[in-house]
């Protein structure tokens, strides 16, 4: 009997020993094209390295041509209507041959023993009753799909910490899952259509390797246990969970839909294969439910990914095949890689720091407090702050001022365990969660949280207030603002963990922080605000939801409600869950909200605080340092004085000149001149894929290309930008520390944004972008700025005459403490202030 289940490759035609052979043979060419100093054409070089490889007797193997190339292969072109009616007719002759056969055989008995008339009306009749039979099956099937109710279940904490122990070990990750079928044949059988269908396009539509468009999956596989009702998925993935589910949700969602779909508590889905998996919040909240530890599974090639194993093999039958100009350049890129209207938003319940316009108050200070551990002192001092938080999008007069808890903080004011346990696992763990630290966010070494200044376990965090005002005389007036709640807190019993003022602004003209560039060029903007009523063609707008919750996000949806129970509310101080909360995001006015769970997430936001040290003076000696290094590179510009060879260095490690102008739009020099105190008017509109495919003016490792990657990946694609707009943040940070180095007195960034998904947009960037050592194809980099603790060092510039690496380019950004935390609406932080039975 077969088992319903399905396999995919994501190296077909590959063996390990293959993989590993190419790998060492693509290392050496990139040692070579890295040394190669001739200033010829490219196919000159490239004919060059293949005679110096040829004579290599370790790569003796590596010389002719596989003659499997299976994984190369472009993907099929097989489309249009008379491939839909080829795949229409297999599928209904592989799961209804029954039904055929028992026509078929009628109709030769009729034709037989009643003549042509007779068998032409049985054939009517076979096809009226199929096409009835068919109705009866998609009847049966959206009576289902409608009557059902998910459940947005958390998965178990102490089940989800013991697979995430095992998660992140290696750029190979691994996930298995069991969930439960839904009752009844039905479900069975439309389980084995799905898996039919994913087959056949996985067969005559997608590139070998992949799955739709997602090309970083080693294996995986489904398979109904035989004699249960348990369907097993495992799957060998390149990237962290965040990534690999993301790309499902954004990319695959229909056949994800169409398998689980068939399962209990997956999100609702439609006529099979669509919404389900959509729903990003829930599918993901759902897909951790399922999990179970994997203590042992195989890994080939634990270190390298799909995308590496595929670009090795490219670098292997270019270099053998290319016999024109073309083809020599084609291989060389290789080595450089390739919601509502204003109206709807609360703007009176959500703090004026998601609104911005906070400029023209120059003085700034962040405090990190421990709350007084008796409720009732903690109450009192959150009664004593409330009045002076500030609110709406209106400009700011004087001074304005934002709170934030973290998890600590709202238990030790109103919030039960179980409440705080339906916030995300991120936000309860925390920055300083070993496992976050470290895999997630790369804090290791002397940045790891045991080293921090505050936010870790030694030094516990419970809040954040920042404070910024108009600027005084001689004295940080934000600071001054802030003695008056400092006084109270420590009558209550409650610690200032620590203090940092911050760099009093410039009173006209662009931020800067402390490495000399321009800040804050780069922003989303908020469907809804009054900057998206100025530039509604920016390509940077995003729906509300992405960071205010409560709102449809980018693809839609609203976010899982932070409720409490009706009866903890009895003041009715925070919304109905239901508010606002329907598929079409309209009040709900015909049903009864009393019993109703309160939404206290609604209006709110997560804040990421991170206090991150920059060592300016060994920013600017290793660019130096590097200037006189490649000063005789082909590529490098020749009319440069050595400090304006080290600013082109601090240029494409940014991927922005320091006066604000975008390398993708100026990469020869900066757009106001070479002088270090030039402003420009700061470019913002470019698309990196579409005017720099190659990398070649804005280098893929580039601190402002890792972190908002715009089309790159798929240069002039709508659809990138808003895959890419899905993981972005909103930073709201200042600098602090003296304007120029002095001694015993660090400068830095105090880094903040605002996420309504810590993990798919703060951790993605972090993870997957920014200190991934693979982004976009690059072996062994890290971003160039934030890069630190020893990893990578190395920064990649394409040119055509082959790559500039900049080694040694690292650590200088510290981490020195922060932490995640919930910025609570007006009524959220109200509610704070009660005690509640």
């Amino acid at each position: 009997k077969a088992v319903p289940g399905l396999n995919h490759r994501g190296a077909p035609g590959m063996t390990v020993d293959r993989i590993f052979r190419e790998e060492a043979f693509a290392d050496r060419l990139r040692e070579m094209v890295s040394s190669d100093r001739t200033n010829s054409s490219s196919l000159t070089r490239l004919r060059r390295l293949r005679e110096r490889i040829g004579t290599e007797t370790e790569f003796e193997n590596m010389m002719d041509l596989p003659k499997d190339l299976v994984l190369m292969e472009a993907a099929p072109t097989n489309s249009g209507l008379m491939w839909i009616i080829s795949l229409v007719f297999r599928g209904v002759t592989a799961f209804f041959w029954p039904f055929i056969l028992i026509a078929a055989a009628v109709f030769l008995a009729a034709l037989l023993w009643l003549g042509i008339g007779a068998a032409l009306w049985t054939a009517v009749i076979s096809l009226l009753t199929f096409v009835g039979l068919l109705a009866g099956i998609y009847a049966a099937l959206r009576r289902a799909e409608v009557q059902e109710v998910t459940k947005n279940k958390l998965p178990e904490p102490d089940l989800l910490g013991r697979v995430m122990e095992v998660e992140d070990d290696g750029v190979v990750n691994h996930l298995a899952g069991i969930s439960v079928m839904k009752p009844g044949r039905l479900r069975r059988f439309t389980l084995k259509i799905a898996f039919w269908i994913i087959g056949q396009l996985a067969t005559h539509q997608f590139r070998p390797g992949f799955l739709s468009e997602i090309g970083t999956i080693h294996s995986a596989r489904w398979v109904l246990v035989p004699g249960t009702d348990k369907l097993l998925f495992f799957s060998n993935y390149s990237g962290s969970w965040e990534s690999y589910l993301e790309d499902f949700v954004s990319k695959a969602s229909n056949g994800l839909t169409g398998v689980w779909s068939n399962t209990k508590g997956f999100p609702q889905a439609k006529n099979l294969f669509w919404e389900g998996a959509t729903d990003g919040d829930r599918f993901k909240r759902w897909a951790r439910c399922q999990q179970r530890p994997s203590y042992f599974w195989y890994r080939a090639y634990p270190n390298k990914s799909v995308h590496q194993v595929r670009l090795n093999a490219a670098i292997r039958q270019g270099v053998l095949t290319a016999e024109t100009e073309d083809m020599a350049r084609d291989w060389y890129s290789l080595f450089g890689s390739r919601q509502r209207a204003a109206g709807s938003l609360e703007v009176d319940e959500i703090q004026k720091i998601v609104f911005g316009g906070m400029k023209s108050l120059r003085d700034g200070v962040l405090l990190a407090i421990e709350l007084p551990s008796d409720r009732e002192a903690a109450q009192s001092w959150l009664r004593t702050v409330e009045p002076f938080i500030s609110f709406g999008d209106e400009s700011p007069q004087d001074v304005a001022r934002m709170i934030a808890l973290a998890a600590s903080g709202l238990e030790k004011l109103s919030l039960t365990g179980e409440e705080i346990s339906r916030f995300p696992i991120a936000f309860q763990q925390g920055m300083d969660a070993p496992k976050r630290a470290d895999r997630v966010l790369m804090d290791t070494g002397e940045d790891a949280p045991e080293h921090w200044e505050w936010g870790n376990s030694g030094k516990k965090t419970d809040l954040v207030l920042s404070i910024v005002a108009r600027a005084g005389s001689s004295t940080n007036e934000a600071a001054k603002d802030a003695a008056n709640f400092v006084e109270e807190l420590k009558r209550l019993g409650g610690r200032i963990v620590a203090k940092i003022e911050t760099t009093q602004l410039p009173e006209s003209g662009p931020v800067r922080e402390h490495f000399g560039f321009v800040d804050g060029v780069s922003q989303p903007i908020l469907r809804g605000s009054r900057r998206w009523a100025r530039d509604k063609s920016s390509l940077d707008i995003v729906a509300p939801g992405e960071f205010v919750l409560g709102y449809p996000d980018n693809r839609d949806y609203l976010p899982t409600a932070i409720s409490v129970a009706a009866s903890r509310d009895p003041q009715n101080i925070l919304p109905a869950e239901t508010h606002m909360r329907s598929g079409h995001a309209w009040p709900d006015f015909n049903s009864n909200h009393a019993g109703l769970p309160r939404d206290f997430s609604r209006n709110g936001s997560f804040l990421v605080v991170r206090q991150l040290e920059q060592h300016v003076s060994r920013f600017r000696d290793q660019s130096l340092k590097q200037a006189k290094r490649i000063a005789d590179h082909p590529s490098m510009p020749a009319d440069l004085s050595l400090e304006q060879r080290a600013v082109w260095i601090q240029a494409k490690a940014v991927g922005r000149w320091p006066d604000g102008s975008s390398l993708t739009r100026h990469p020869h020099a900066p757009a106001s001149g070479w002088s270090v105190d030039s402003v420009a008017v700061a470019d913002n509109d470019f698309l990196h894929g579409q005017e720099d495919p190659e990398g070649r003016r804005c280098p893929f490792s580039a601190h402002i290309r890792r972190t908002n990657p715009r089309d790159s990946f798929d240069p002039g694609s709508m659809k990138q930008l808003d895959i890419v707009n899905r993981h972005r943040i909103l930073r709201i940070g200042r600098p602090y520390g003296p304007s120029q180095p002095t001694k015993g007195k660090p400068q830095g960034l105090m880094f903040m944004c605002l996420n309504g998904d810590l993990e798919r947009q703060f951790e993605f960037v972090q993870q997957t972008w920014a200190m991934s050592r693979h982004f976009h194809g690059l072996t062994d980099e890290v971003d160039a700025i934030i890069g630190r603790g020893g990893k990578g060092g190395r920064l990649t510039v394409p040119t055509e005459d082959g790559p500039i690496n900049i080694d040694g380019f690292q650590d200088v950004v510290s981490t020195r403490g922060g932490g995640y935390f919930f910025m609570p609406s007006r009524s959220a932080l109200r509610f704070l202030m009660h005690h509640h039975t």
